[in-house]
């Protein structure tokens, strides 16, 4: 067992999570951060035509972009969203 496979059962834990919280009507930034994730670790590990996948010519690969673009915008609009307590 190898760290990747580490890496892709916490992912699946992230995505259940997320799930959950959806479920449960919780934070929904934070649980389609949990979700977006384990995605993208399945297509880096698993499929990984779709992560590296180039959409126009010099912008980066479609895993990239989410990786660091959209995860990181879901984590800080995930801090500004009002929660029920």
């Amino acid at each position: 067992m190898g760290w990747g496979t580490v890496f892709f059962i916490i992912a699946i834990i992230a995505g259940i999570l997320g799930i959950w919280n959806l479920a449960r009507q919780r934070n929904a930034f934070l649980s389609l951060t949990g979700i977006l994730w384990f995605f993208i670790v399945l297509f880096e590990r698993y499929i990984p035509q779709v992560y590296r996948f180039q959409l126009i010519a010099g912008v980066p690969n479609v895993g990239t972009l989410l990786l660091f673009i959209f995860i990181p915008l879901f984590v800080i609009l995930s801090f500004f969203s009002w929660g029920r307590r």
